[in-house]
């Protein structure tokens, strides 16, 4: 497959941009355009005033031309040249170092501003997309592609407009100079440019793609490392996860050495064309009988143009590399921004109300690219206020039928509603429900802090009481900081029972209609698991509570008991109705 062109990535670019980072283009492109004629301008300065040092009289003729007809001696006559040559090159610096800043903030305020709009994508991204991912890939396209993107791309960018501006104006100026010279760099720029597009580039764009994939792999071997690294070090298995981090992390070093070092050839063949350049030019005024007198001027104004030139290509041909290296950042972010996001994956609902029951009709699931269905024929009505048990096998669908409730995965046939009328992937419908789930996620900060998980400013009422119905206080009394302590990366300092009791409580801290408990004490023992219990019993009076179990026996003060085989219904029961061998066949004390 061949590479990408340049402006096929531009497009892709462009269409990532708000109407207000297009404006804020166009200031770089106005900065980039004053800048190039501040350089042609300056250019001819300099070739009058080495003009002027040669032949004193011409630059009263110069003077004249401008309307100051004052007889100056040659020495004022040099000064006031020498002056302006001076004033003009630090307007001209102070515009470019306007520029520098303009670009690199504007820049940088797109680059914050994409990130929002994207992590914002993936937040009303499907949950189903998330099954089908690694969760390293999402981290790699923000904090990496997106970044490459804006800080490499965007840059690089701004940097081969502003350069080549300023390279067209002032070849242009050579050329109405002196157009041989001008043919002979137009020509040889055409040469180099053939290289480079034909040679450089396409090895900068594998080279970025090469960089892509290691950078992906070594981020999902570090993290699986530290994630990981209790089993890691039980199983001896530390030369494994090291030595797969190491193959990938060599191959970016390797990757960036050899990107750095093409990208100083160019430079080393510039300064070459440069010196043959100016012999040819020096060769060329001879041929065409130029008194050394009339070549100061041109090889003065020729030596500024190069001497400037020289390294604004350099950064050209550098920022192209750069700029081709980072095309399948590109290619990646446009793919993920323009496929993630749905608005209708989470709706708004003004007017939610649950009143009445939970309503599933008919309902099949199948997750991607998987041809058997999950979910098969469900239809089921769960009343406001039923306490409901949900038993199975493993793969019996019972944590599917729950994502479908929660509204987290949508059917691909029948329908689910609350009361009939409004639907489950509503916000007012999640704000309702608190969800326990099997394995909970901690963060590494306060106990409080998880309680009320994502909240800036935490209310205290809501945090007490949230604590007190979970039973926590006794637990947190007991802690020198208190609800202030540092529970550690993923609850690391906490039993499995502490850990779900706090899953209970930032589940009650919303005060929610509906709680959901997805297999939240499978993971326990039989005494932490009964003491657990007790607690959900006493927190789901006068709630709507759904229980997903492993245990038969932690569904006893269940109203119906849901039995789940092969992703259907088998039977709704009671507890005291569940037959002996059912018993057998689902409990595991």
């Amino acid at each position: 497959m061949s590479a990408p062109s340049v402006l096929e990535a531009i497009k892709k670019v462009h269409s990532l941009l708000t109407r207000e980072e297009k404006i804020k283009w166009l200031g770089i492109v106005a900065f980039a355009v004053c800048t190039s004629l501040f350089e042609v301008l300056t250019a001819t300065l300099i070739v009058l005033f080495a003009q002027v040092l040669n032949q004193p009289t011409l630059g009263q003729k110069y003077f004249t031309f401008l309307g100051i007809k004052s007889q100056l001696s040659a020495g004022h006559m040099v000064f006031y040249i020498a002056l302006a040559v001076g004033g003009i090159y630090l307007i001209k610096n102070l515009i470019a170092s306007a520029e520098v800043f303009y670009q690199n903030f504007s820049i940088q305020k797109m680059n914050y501003h994409f990130k929002n709009r994207l992590l914002h994508r993936y937040a009303e991204a499907d949950y189903a997309f998330y099954l089908t991912r690694n969760s390293s890939l999402g981290s790699s396209v923000v904090s990496g592609d997106a970044e490459h993107l804006f800080s490499g791309g965007m840059t690089s960018l701004a940097c081969i407009l502003s350069e080549g501006l300023v390279f067209f104006c002032l070849i242009s100026m050579v050329m109405l100079v002196n157009p041989s010279v001008a043919l002979t760099i137009f020509v040889i720029g055409i040469i180099l440019a053939t290289v480079i597009s034909k040679i450089l580039l396409p090895k900068f764009y594998r080279f970025g793609q090469r960089l892509q994939e290691a950078q992906l792999y070594s981020g999902q071997n570090l993290s699986q490392f530290f994630h990981a690294f209790k089993e890691i070090v039980l199983l001896g298995k530390r030369d494994a996860f090291v030595n797969a981090y190491r193959y990938h992390s060599r191959k970016k070093s390797r990757i960036h050495a050899l990107q750095t070092a093409i990208n100083s050839l160019p430079r080393m063949a510039i300064e070459v064309i440069f010196v043959g350049l100016f012999v040819i030019t020096v060769a060329i005024l001879c041929l065409e009988h130029e008194s050394p007198t009339q070549m100061m001027g041109i090889l003065g104004g020729y030596l500024y143009v190069g001497f400037r030139l020289m390294p604004g290509l350099n950064r050209i041909i550098n920022q192209l590399n750069v700029f081709k290296f980072v095309i399948p950042s590109i290619e990646r972010v446009y793919d993920e921004y323009t496929t993630i996001s749905s608005k209708e994956n989470y709706i708004d609902v003004p007017g939610f109300n649950f009143k009445r029951s939970i309503n599933l009709k008919k309902v099949c699931f199948h997750y991607f690219n998987v041809n058997k269905d999950a979910l098969s024929q469900i239809s089921l009505d769960i009343k406001k206020g039923e306490y409901i048990g949900i038993i199975g096998e493993t793969g019996s669908g019972k944590s599917t039928l729950v994502d479908v409730i929660l509204g987290l995965l949508k059917p691909q046939a029948g329908s689910i509603f609350i009361d009939n009328k409004y639907p489950v992937n509503s916000y007012q419908w999640h704000q309702r429900i608190g969800y326990v789930p099997q394995s909970v996620y901690l963060i590494d900060d306060s106990i409080e802090a998880n309680i009320a998980f994502g909240e800036k400013k935490i209310d205290e009422e809501k945090l007490t009481a949230a604590i007190d119905v979970a039973q926590l206080r006794k637990f947190i009394n007991n802690l020198p900081q208190g609800a202030k302590t540092i529970v550690g990366e993923r609850g690391i300092r906490l039993s499995g029972g502490e850990r779900q009791r706090i899953s209970i409580a930032r589940a009650l801290y919303r005060n929610p209609e509906i709680l959901i408990f997805d297999e939240a004490t499978s993971a326990l023992d039989n005494e932490t698991e009964e003491r657990l219990m007790q607690t959900i019993n006493n927190i789901s009076q006068n709630r709507t509570v759904i229980m997903v179990a492993h245990r038969l026996t932690t569904l006893k003060n269940c109203d119906r008991i849901i039995v789940m085989e092969n992703g259907s219904i088998k039977e709704i029961t009671s507890y005291d109705n569940i037959q002996p061998r059912k018993v057998k066949r689902y409990a595991k004390n």
